[in-house]
């Protein structure tokens, strides 16, 4: 009764609620399109489809046999046709995602277990920015695109608390994850053709094209991009001192991986890990530098990640195929430090099946 003798006591709380719905018109494509700048976000609406086609391809008689590759921005631009002329009776399913984490990786392997999808082969991915807590650049793609909330909710103990405010904030409120600019919504409207139509068909297109190629992307017309020496220098500094330095090594990654790892044991799916290719340069910062690390030390990434990775790996008794240390791959092209040019990706397609296809799997 006090509150409705005072209605000007509502007013806060009728302001906060109207943010909150006008907020949730950015969420609409044709909202959205006026002030993003990302497609990013593609990708991960375009999984929960390829997990529909994954699970009513399993249920075909006549299927080849399946890979899935739980990944990030390194495996998305796999060529399906390729694979299945190369690899007979073998096709990818891949769930690789931009900043893919295994937060995310596990959140699907939930899904996996539960509606008892089993694939033939299933490959995770270590990727040694991942495992660092306290990165100066923070990947933050899964928690804002990929994460249900109840899934935080259900491991809750995983998530630091600079996570879980960067999920209510970014969830809650679009407008604090996107920050639409004033100057760019107005330059659009009075320019849809160029840029809202555009932008319209460039994200269109590529979800079709991650359907297309079960969820990876050919990007037509990339296939020789190829940074040169001195740019691809440039970029492995910059980099490993956005995402290496500090380094404090995240144990809730290994969890999540590792609760991942245990489902497929307890469905009896094949599985293995990768350190996926990274440039010349970058790696010699990983060997070489030496960077702050736990308890005042100083010690390279190289001779502080590496052995905890391998470790576990003997552990739990799970190949790991370290990329960077293999001698017989010798496909060095990148279209930056971390990411292999897709003239490389023949040899990383090869690199890869000719493992899986020697590996013991399981009988459909």
């Amino acid at each position: 009764m006090d509150l409705l003798k005072n209605k000007f006591l509502l007013t806060p709380v009728i302001v906060i609620a109207l943010a909150f719905c006008l907020d949730k018109l950015l969420l609409f494509e044709n909202v959205h399109t006026y002030f993003s700048k990302s497609l990013s976000d593609i990708n991960y609406i375009q999984k929960n489809q390829l997990y529909g086609n994954l699970k009513e391809y399993l249920q075909r008689p006549d299927r080849k046999k399946v890979l899935v590759y739980f990944g990030n921005s390194r495996a998305l631009l796999f060529d399906t046709e390729y694979i299945e002329a190369q690899y007979p009776g073998w096709t990818l399913f891949n769930f690789s995602v931009p900043g893919g984490k295994s937060d995310y990786t596990l959140q699907w392997m939930e899904k996996f277990k539960k509606d008892k999808v089993k694939p033939d082969f299933i490959l995770f991915d270590h990727s040694v920015e991942l495992y660092n807590s306290s990165a100066t650049l923070s990947v933050d793609e899964t928690l804002t695109n990929g994460l249900d909330v109840f899934f935080v909710l259900r491991h809750f103990k995983l998530f630091r608390s600079d996570e879980i405010s960067t999920l209510i904030a970014k969830r809650m409120f679009r407008s604090y994850q996107f920050r639409p600019k004033l100057e760019v919504i107005l330059k659009r409207a009075m320019n849809k053709e160029k840029y809202v139509y555009t932008y319209r068909d460039l994200r269109n297109n590529l979800f079709d094209r991650l359907t297309k190629n079960q969820g990876s992307a050919m990007t037509p017309g990339t296939h020789q991009a190829v940074l040169p020496e001195e740019l691809l220098k440039k970029s492995a500094r910059g980099d490993f001192h956005s995402y290496l330095v500090p380094f404090r090594f995240s144990n809730s990654t290994l969890e999540f991986l590792d609760q991942s790892i245990q489902i497929t044991k307890e469905m009896s799916i094949p599985c293995a890990t990768i350190w996926v290719r990274l440039s010349l340069p970058y790696m010699d910062h990983i060997r070489n530098e030496l960077v702050s690390v736990e308890d005042n030390q100083n010690m390279s990434i190289y001779d502080y990640w590496l052995p905890r990775i391998l470790a576990y790996q003997n552990k739990i008794n799970v190949p790991f195929w370290n990329m960077n240390d293999d001698k017989t791959y010798k496909c060095n092209e990148f279209s930056d430090a971390g990411h292999m040019s897709p003239s490389c990706y023949k040899d990383y397609t090869n690199f890869i099946f000719q493992r899986v296809v020697s590996s013991p799997v399981r009988q459909k």
